[in-house]
C-alpha cells in the first residue's frame, strides 16, 4: 500500500509538470513498464483534475472580491540617490548629498481617456527641481503633487482612428520634442493644455513620423484677467534610411504674455509705494522725511532668475523693486538629431545632437546653443541615455551657450547655474542664462531598471560684467570667470 502511494505520487507530480496535453507523460512510461495500474494511473489523473478545478474556483473567488475599477489602475516611480560636489578656483568644495524619489499612479478608464496623477519630493515654491538636500537633522522631507492631468484620446466615440493624437489638461510633463534642458528643465511641470496630432505613423519607408503639438500653459492668473501665459506650437519629424541611421528634427514657437506680473509679483523683493510707513525707526532717525517700499510677502526666493529685469529708482533705504522685464520673449526653437546603428561595424550606435533658440523680442543677448554627440546603448536620446539591459552603456557630451535673455531663466536647466563661494565672496548667478559650459555624462545599467550616472558639468559665466543682483540693480561681482566644476553621482531604480 506504500509502495502503491508513492507511485500514485510520482505519477501526480509528472501530472503536474508534464500536464495532460502530452499523448505520453510519465504516467504513460510507468504504466507500460508495469510499474502501476491503470486503475491507479486513472485515481491520480482524477485527483489531479480536481485539485486544478480548486485552485481555478479558489482564484474565480478571489477575483470576484477584487473591485473591478482595480484593474484600471498601474503604479509607476522613481528613487534617485545622488552625490554632489562642487569645485572651482573661486569656490571652497562643497559636497551634498540628495535624494530624489516620485511615485505616480495611472488609471485607464478606457481606450480614450485616462488620469494620471504622481508625488514628488523638493521645495513646492521650486518648478524646476525635485531634489531634496539631505539636511537638518533627520526632519521629514516634502512630498509635493507633481503631475495631475487627464489624457484623452478621441477614437470610436467621435469615429476617428485610433492614435491620430490626444489632449492633456491639468498639470503635467513637458511632453514636446527636445534634445536637452535648453528651455525645459526635466522636472517642470507645466499646467493648462497641451494638444498632439499624429499626421503621419509608418515603420518603412523614410519618413516615418510627422507631428503637430499645440500647447497653452497657465504660469499665473490674475483676477484682472491680465493672465500669464505661454502659447506655443512645435512640428516634429523623424525620417529613418532603411536601418543604417535615423533623422529627427523639430521647429517651434513658444511666445510668452504677461511675464512683467510675474516679474512684479514673484521676483521683486519690495511692492508698493514708497511711504514713510514702510521705514525702519532707523531710517526714519537717520531721515524723518525717507520713504520706503514695502516688502513683498509674494516674493518667491526659489525661483531662479537670471534674465535682464526693470528696477525702480531707489527708496530712501536704497531698495529698488523689480518693475518687470527689460525685454518680451518670443522663443524660435530648432533642434535635431542624427543616429546611425553600427557607424564603425562594432555594433555600437552613435549619434550627434544639437539645438538653437533665438527670442525675437531682445534686440542683444538673445540666442542659445547646445551641440553633442553619444556613443553606446543608449541609441538615441543622448542627453538622457536611457538604458534598458544590465551591461548597457553610454557615453555622451554636449556644450552649451545661452545668452542672457535667450531663454526664460525661470524654466530652464536648473543645474547650470553659476556660483563663487570663497573666504570673503559669496555669489550666485541664480539662472541658466549667460552661461557656457559643457556637459559630460556617463551611464551605466548595473541591474533591470536600475542604473549608474556619472556627470560633469564645467561651467562659466559668459559675460560677467552683465551678471545683475535682480534685487539691488547692482552688479553681482563676479571675479571674472573662473570654471566652476559641478559632479553628480547618480543611482537610479525605476519601478
Amino acid at each position: 500500500m506504500r509502495k502503491g502511494k508513492a507511485v500514485c505520487g510520482a505519477v501526480l507530480a509528472a501530472s503536474l509538470l508534464a500536464g495532460a496535453a502530452h499523448a505520453k507523460d510519465l504516467g504513460d512510461i510507468l504504466l507500460k513498464k508495469g510499474l502501476i495500474s491503470e486503475d491507479e494511473l486513472k485515481q491520480a489523473r482524477e485527483e489531479e483534475k480536481q485539485k486544478a478545478a480548486a485552485q481555478e474556483s479558489l482564484r474565480d473567488a478571489i477575483a470576484a472580491k477584487i473591485p473591478k475599477w482595480l484593474d484600471m489602475i498601474s503604479l509607476f516611480g522613481d528613487i534617485r540617490n545622488r552625490v554632489e560636489g562642487f569645485y572651482g578656483d573661486n569656490y571652497h568644495a562643497e559636497t551634498r548629498y540628495r535624494i530624489r524619489a516620485r511615485v505616480g499612479l495611472n488609471a485607464n478608464v478606457s481606450d480614450e481617456i485616462s488620469g494620471t496623477v504622481r508625488l514628488a519630493t523638493g521645495d513646492a515654491n521650486d518648478p524646476i527641481s525635485t531634489n531634496q538636500t539631505l539636511t537638518n537633522a533627520f526632519t521629514r522631507k516634502p512630498f509635493n503633487l507633481d503631475w495631475a492631468y487627464v489624457t484623452i484620446k478621441p477614437g470610436k466615440t467621435f469615429g476617428l482612428e485610433p492614435g491620430w493624437g490626444q489632449i492633456l489638461l491639468g498639470k503635467f510633463p513637458v511632453v514636446l520634442a527636445r534634445e536637452s534642458e535648453l528651455l525645459w528643465d526635466d522636472d517642470l511641470s507645466p499646467e493648462g493644455a497641451n494638444e498632439q496630432l499624429n499626421l503621419l505613423e509608418s515603420r518603412e519607408g523614410f519618413l516615418r513620423s510627422l507631428r503637430i503639438y499645440g500647447s497653452q500653459w497657465e504660469i499665473n492668473t490674475a483676477s484682472t484677467n491680465n493672465d500669464s501665459y505661454m502659447l506655443g506650437g512645435q512640428a516634429a519629424l523623424d525620417t529613418a534610411i532603411d536601418t543604417v541611421a535615423t533623422w529627427s528634427m523639430y521647429f517651434a514657437d513658444y511666445n510668452f504674455g504677461g511675464m512683467n506680473r510675474v516679474a512684479r509679483t514673484f521676483l521683486s523683493p519690495y511692492t508698493g509705494s514708497a511711504s514713510a510707513n514702510n521705514c525702519s525707526a532707523a531710517q526714519l532717525m537717520k531721515d524723518p522725511s525717507s520713504t520706503c517700499y514695502a516688502p513683498n510677502p509674494s516674493q518667491n526666493t526659489s525661483l531662479a532668475n537670471s534674465n535682464s529685469v526693470v528696477l525702480s529708482s531707489p527708496d530712501s533705504a536704497g531698495n529698488r523693486k523689480i518693475n518687470g522685464y527689460v525685454n518680451g520673449y518670443n522663443l524660435i526653437n530648432f533642434g535635431s538629431e542624427l543616429n546611425f546603428s553600427n557607424p564603425v561595424g562594432l555594433g555600437i550606435p552613435a549619434g550627434v545632437f544639437g539645438e538653437v533658440v533665438y527670442n525675437t523680442q531682445a534686440d542683444s543677448h538673445n540666442s542659445g546653443t547646445v551641440i553633442g554627440l553619444g556613443v553606446g546603448k543608449a541609441g538615441r536620446d543622448w542627453y538622457h541615455n536611457s538604458l534598458k539591459n544590465p551591461g548597457d552603456w553610454a557615453l555622451s557630451y554636449c556644450w552649451e551657450w545661452v545668452e542672457k535673455d535667450a531663454v526664460v531663466s525661470l524654466f530652464s536647466y536648473s543645474d547650470f547655474v553659476y556660483q563663487q563661494v570663497n573666504d570673503v565672496h559669496s555669489v550666485t548667478q541664480k539662472g541658466s542664462s549667460n552661461i557656457t559650459g559643457s556637459i559630460f555624462r556617463f551611464d551605466y545599467e548595473l541591474f533591470p531598471n536600475f542604473q549608474l550616472t556619472s556627470k560633469f558639468h564645467f561651467i562659466n559665466a559668459l559675460d560677467p560684467a552683465i551678471a545683475i543682483n535682480s534685487g539691488t540693480g547692482k552688479p553681482l561681482g563676479l571675479i571674472g570667470s573662473s570654471t566652476l566644476t559641478r559632479m553628480q553621482l547618480d543611482a537610479v531604480l525605476k519601478f
